[in-house]
Protein backbone atom coordinates (compact mmCIF):
# COMPACT_ATOMS: atom_id res chain seq x y z
CA UNK A 1 0.00 0.00 0.00
CA UNK A 2 2.72 2.28 0.86
CA UNK A 3 4.40 1.26 -2.37
CA UNK A 4 1.30 2.37 -4.41
CA UNK A 5 0.56 6.14 -2.21
CA UNK A 6 4.37 6.99 -3.06
CA UNK A 7 3.83 5.95 -7.15
CA UNK A 8 0.29 7.92 -7.10
CA UNK A 9 1.67 10.72 -4.85
CA UNK A 10 4.31 12.69 -7.89
CA UNK A 11 1.51 11.83 -10.34
CA UNK A 12 -0.69 13.83 -8.69
CA UNK A 13 2.35 16.69 -7.47
CA UNK A 14 2.59 17.07 -11.08
CA UNK A 15 -0.87 17.07 -11.95
CA UNK A 16 -1.46 19.63 -9.33
CA UNK A 17 1.58 21.92 -10.72
CA UNK A 18 0.22 21.73 -14.44
CA UNK A 19 -3.49 22.42 -13.21
CA UNK A 20 -1.63 26.11 -11.85
CA UNK A 21 0.52 26.53 -14.94
CA UNK A 22 -2.82 26.36 -16.87
CA UNK A 23 -4.83 28.94 -15.01
CA UNK A 24 -1.79 30.90 -14.76
CA UNK A 25 -0.79 30.69 -18.52
CA UNK A 26 -4.60 31.71 -19.16
CA UNK A 27 -4.94 34.45 -16.84
CA UNK A 28 -1.59 36.27 -17.93
CA UNK A 29 -2.72 35.79 -21.46
CA UNK A 30 -6.32 37.49 -21.02
CA UNK A 31 -4.77 40.27 -19.25
CA UNK A 32 -1.89 40.35 -21.24
CA UNK A 33 0.36 41.54 -18.05
CA UNK A 34 1.82 40.01 -15.25
CA UNK A 35 -0.72 41.98 -12.75
CA UNK A 36 -2.68 38.91 -11.95
CA UNK A 37 -2.65 38.05 -8.62
CA UNK A 38 -1.49 34.64 -7.06
CA UNK A 39 -4.79 34.62 -5.10
CA UNK A 40 -6.72 35.04 -8.10
CA UNK A 41 -4.32 32.13 -9.88
CA UNK A 42 -4.79 29.68 -6.81
CA UNK A 43 -9.02 30.28 -6.80
CA UNK A 44 -8.50 29.28 -10.60
CA UNK A 45 -6.35 26.22 -9.88
CA UNK A 46 -9.41 25.29 -7.26
CA UNK A 47 -6.12 25.47 -4.64
CA UNK A 48 -5.26 27.78 -1.60
CA UNK A 49 -3.10 30.47 -1.72
CA UNK A 50 -0.67 28.25 0.49
CA UNK A 51 -0.42 25.24 -1.99
CA UNK A 52 0.40 27.81 -4.92
CA UNK A 53 3.19 28.78 -2.81
CA UNK A 54 4.39 25.02 -2.71
CA UNK A 55 5.42 25.06 -6.36
CA UNK A 56 5.49 28.90 -7.14
CA UNK A 57 7.42 31.14 -4.20
CA UNK A 58 6.35 34.44 -6.42
CA UNK A 59 4.18 35.31 -9.85
CA UNK A 60 8.15 34.82 -11.72
CA UNK A 61 8.79 31.20 -10.76
CA UNK A 62 5.39 30.69 -11.98
CA UNK A 63 5.88 32.70 -15.55
CA UNK A 64 9.11 30.61 -15.97
CA UNK A 65 7.03 27.67 -15.30
CA UNK A 66 4.58 28.54 -17.69
CA UNK A 67 7.15 29.94 -21.06
CA UNK A 68 9.12 25.80 -19.49
CA UNK A 69 5.16 24.11 -20.34
CA UNK A 70 5.14 26.00 -23.05
CA UNK A 71 8.01 24.60 -25.10
CA UNK A 72 7.66 21.36 -23.16
CA UNK A 73 4.15 21.24 -25.10
CA UNK A 74 5.98 21.55 -28.47
CA UNK A 75 8.94 18.76 -27.57
CA UNK A 76 6.15 16.60 -26.40
CA UNK A 77 4.49 16.67 -30.16
CA UNK A 78 8.12 16.25 -31.55
CA UNK A 79 9.01 13.35 -29.64
CA UNK A 80 7.01 11.21 -31.41
CA UNK A 81 7.69 12.26 -35.01
CA UNK A 82 10.35 10.07 -35.85
CA UNK A 83 11.26 8.84 -40.11
CA UNK A 84 11.46 12.39 -41.75
CA UNK A 85 13.82 13.55 -43.95
CA UNK A 86 15.93 16.29 -42.77
CA UNK A 87 14.19 18.76 -44.91
CA UNK A 88 10.62 17.39 -43.36
CA UNK A 89 12.30 17.33 -39.89
CA UNK A 90 13.36 20.83 -39.82
CA UNK A 91 9.64 21.88 -41.25
CA UNK A 92 8.33 19.81 -38.84
CA UNK A 93 10.34 21.59 -36.06
CA UNK A 94 8.65 24.92 -37.36
CA UNK A 95 5.90 24.15 -37.61
CA UNK A 96 5.59 22.98 -33.89
CA UNK A 97 7.06 26.41 -33.02
CA UNK A 98 4.08 28.41 -35.45
CA UNK A 99 1.61 26.34 -33.68
CA UNK A 100 2.48 26.78 -29.92
CA UNK A 101 2.50 30.63 -30.65
CA UNK A 102 -0.30 30.74 -32.50
CA UNK A 103 -2.43 28.86 -29.79
CA UNK A 104 -1.62 31.78 -27.63
CA UNK A 105 -0.12 34.56 -29.04
CA UNK A 106 -0.80 37.16 -26.50
CA UNK A 107 1.05 34.88 -24.06
CA UNK A 108 4.15 34.90 -25.84
CA UNK A 109 3.73 38.36 -26.73
CA UNK A 110 3.80 39.19 -23.14
CA UNK A 111 6.70 37.21 -22.15
CA UNK A 112 8.87 39.06 -25.17
CA UNK A 113 7.87 42.24 -23.37
CA UNK A 114 8.71 40.92 -20.00
CA UNK A 115 12.34 39.31 -21.09
CA UNK A 116 13.87 43.11 -22.31
CA UNK A 117 12.29 44.54 -18.97
CA UNK A 118 15.30 45.77 -16.57
CA UNK A 119 13.86 43.39 -14.12
CA UNK A 120 14.38 40.31 -11.72
CA UNK A 121 11.93 38.93 -13.78
CA UNK A 122 13.09 39.67 -17.10
CA UNK A 123 16.24 37.93 -15.83
CA UNK A 124 14.41 34.96 -15.25
CA UNK A 125 12.67 34.65 -18.39
CA UNK A 126 15.69 35.94 -20.45
CA UNK A 127 17.50 33.17 -19.05
CA UNK A 128 14.73 30.47 -20.02
CA UNK A 129 14.21 32.00 -23.14
CA UNK A 130 18.10 31.63 -23.83
CA UNK A 131 17.86 28.19 -22.98
CA UNK A 132 15.42 27.23 -25.06
CA UNK A 133 17.13 28.83 -27.98
CA UNK A 134 19.81 26.53 -27.27
CA UNK A 135 18.36 23.40 -27.48
CA UNK A 136 16.03 24.46 -30.71
CA UNK A 137 19.54 25.87 -32.30
CA UNK A 138 20.96 22.32 -31.09
CA UNK A 139 17.93 20.71 -32.73
CA UNK A 140 18.41 22.67 -35.97
CA UNK A 141 22.11 22.01 -35.98
CA UNK A 142 21.62 18.28 -35.93
CA UNK A 143 19.36 18.61 -38.96
CA UNK A 144 21.74 20.69 -41.12
CA UNK A 145 24.38 18.04 -40.26
CA UNK A 146 22.31 15.09 -41.01
CA UNK A 147 21.09 16.64 -44.12
CA UNK A 148 25.05 17.50 -45.13
CA UNK A 149 25.32 13.66 -44.66
CA UNK A 150 22.48 12.37 -46.52
CA UNK A 151 23.36 14.70 -49.35
CA UNK A 152 20.33 16.85 -49.00
CA UNK A 153 22.30 19.98 -49.28
CA UNK A 154 25.66 20.97 -48.16
CA UNK A 155 26.08 23.17 -45.24
CA UNK A 156 29.88 24.30 -44.31
CA UNK A 157 29.10 25.49 -41.05
CA UNK A 158 26.16 24.48 -39.38
CA UNK A 159 26.26 26.73 -36.40
CA UNK A 160 26.54 29.46 -38.46
CA UNK A 161 23.83 28.65 -40.91
CA UNK A 162 21.16 27.38 -37.20
CA UNK A 163 21.88 31.05 -36.14
CA UNK A 164 20.86 32.73 -39.51
CA UNK A 165 17.75 30.12 -39.57
CA UNK A 166 17.14 31.01 -36.00
CA UNK A 167 17.41 34.91 -36.77
CA UNK A 168 14.10 34.07 -40.24
CA UNK A 169 12.25 31.71 -37.46
CA UNK A 170 11.91 33.95 -34.74
CA UNK A 171 11.35 36.77 -37.16
CA UNK A 172 8.22 34.70 -38.48
CA UNK A 173 7.13 34.19 -34.44
CA UNK A 174 7.41 37.98 -34.03
CA UNK A 175 5.51 38.54 -36.53
CA UNK A 176 2.73 35.66 -36.40
CA UNK A 177 2.06 36.42 -32.95
CA UNK A 178 1.59 40.47 -33.53
CA UNK A 179 -0.45 39.81 -36.44
CA UNK A 180 -2.28 36.40 -36.12
CA UNK A 181 -1.48 33.95 -38.67
CA UNK A 182 -2.30 34.30 -42.32
CA UNK A 183 -2.48 30.61 -43.10
CA UNK A 184 -1.71 27.16 -41.58
CA UNK A 185 1.57 26.58 -39.61
CA UNK A 186 2.53 23.72 -41.66
CA UNK A 187 1.97 25.59 -44.89
CA UNK A 188 4.22 28.93 -43.29
CA UNK A 189 6.76 26.69 -42.13
CA UNK A 190 6.98 24.96 -45.66
CA UNK A 191 7.66 28.44 -46.92
CA UNK A 192 10.08 29.39 -44.91
CA UNK A 193 12.02 26.08 -45.40
CA UNK A 194 11.46 26.09 -49.01
CA UNK A 195 13.12 29.63 -48.78
CA UNK A 196 15.88 28.73 -46.58
CA UNK A 197 16.38 25.66 -48.81
CA UNK A 198 16.34 26.96 -51.97
CA UNK A 199 16.93 30.39 -51.91
CA UNK A 200 16.15 32.98 -54.37
CA UNK A 201 16.61 30.76 -56.93
CA UNK A 202 13.11 29.20 -56.45
CA UNK A 203 11.65 26.98 -54.76
CA UNK A 204 11.06 24.64 -57.97
CA UNK A 205 14.72 24.30 -57.81
CA UNK A 206 17.26 21.45 -56.59
CA UNK A 207 18.53 21.81 -52.87
CA UNK A 208 21.10 25.00 -52.82
CA UNK A 209 24.50 24.33 -51.21
CA UNK A 210 25.00 26.66 -47.88
CA UNK A 211 28.17 28.12 -48.12
CA UNK A 212 30.04 29.88 -45.42
CA UNK A 213 32.19 33.00 -45.85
Amino acid sequence: MAGLASAIAPDRTDRRRSEIIDVARRLFGQRGSLEVSMDEIAAGAGVVRSTLYVYFPNRTELLVGCVASMYAQMTDALALDTGRSPSEALERLITALLTTIDEDPIFFRLVMAVQSAPSPAGAAVSAQIGGIGEEVAARVIALLEEGTTSEAWRVDDPTRTSILIGQQIYGALAVRSATGPTGPADAAAAEIVGLLTHGLIGCGAGPVAKRSG
